[in-house]
């Protein structure tokens, strides 16, 4: 098994590459030119690719800062907190106690005006779950019947798990602000329309590493695509 520190740019899969392009693409809030990427070599390429094809207004202001200004008036509104109190190690288990807390959640998304993911199933029912559709693509050696019904049952029982998930998949008020940065960039500005340019690579190797487990530092300028 691959540890952290081991994964770099080229071992990653183009298809997943591009699922964390279509992310990028949301993030910002812009639809980049279909095959735009089909040059990229390296990831500064990609960088310069996504960059010259946003264009918003530039406005050099902390999207992080935002926000948490965002994050923390929508708590207050909704969960009876004080917002003096929250800071950015403030616990989300303190302010979204596991009871009623999918209720709680809810009513600060809506407070924020976007949803943010934040809840998720039990580590060890998500393993479960996994080796259930392995499982069942495996009995397609045996009975394509056996196939159809392993995968319908995993799928109900994801569904219902991913339905009243409690697990929160983030820990503190600054772990929930860097995702909303991260996932909702162009949500998260004070200001629509507008982006701060000097946060861009960052939020593109934000994005790689959440998605791929890459440490920044194989995210150079430099760093190869594995397919180029």
């Amino acid at each position: 098994m691959k540890i952290v520190s081991d994964i770099k740019l080229n071992n990653i899969d183009p298809e997943d590459f591009g699922d964390s392009i279509l992310k990028l693409e949301k993030s910002f809030g812009v639809k980049f030119a279909e095959n735009s990427m089909k040059d990229a070599k390296t990831f500064g390429d990609i960088c310069d690719i996504i960059e010259s094809q946003i264009n918003l207004t530039d406005k050099n202001d902390c999207t992080t800062q935002q926000a948490f200004y965002k994050v923390r008036k929508a708590i207050g509104l909704t969960q009876n907190f004080d917002e003096s109190n929250i800071k950015p190690q403030t616990k989300l288990e303190d302010i979204f106690p596991r009871s009623n807390r999918r209720q709680n959640v809810k009513h600060f998304q809506q407070a924020l005006g976007f949803s943010v993911d934040i809840l998720s199933m039990k580590s060890w029912l998500a393993l479960t779950l996994a080796t259930g559709f392995i499982l069942s693509l495996i009995a397609f050696f045996f009975s394509w019947q056996y196939v159809i019904a392993g995968l319908t049952f995993f799928t109900l029982v994801m569904w219902t798990a991913n339905k009243f998930s409690k697990e929160l998949n983030v820990s503190t008020v600054r772990e929930l602000t860097e995702k909303i940065s991260r996932e909702h960039y162009s949500l998260a500005r004070r200001q629509s329309g507008t982006v701060n340019k000097n946060e861009i690579v960052k939020i593109i190797q934000d994005v790689f590493i959440a998605d791929h487990l890459l440490d920044r530092e194989h995210l150079t300028k430099d760093a190869s695509l594995g397919w180029s």
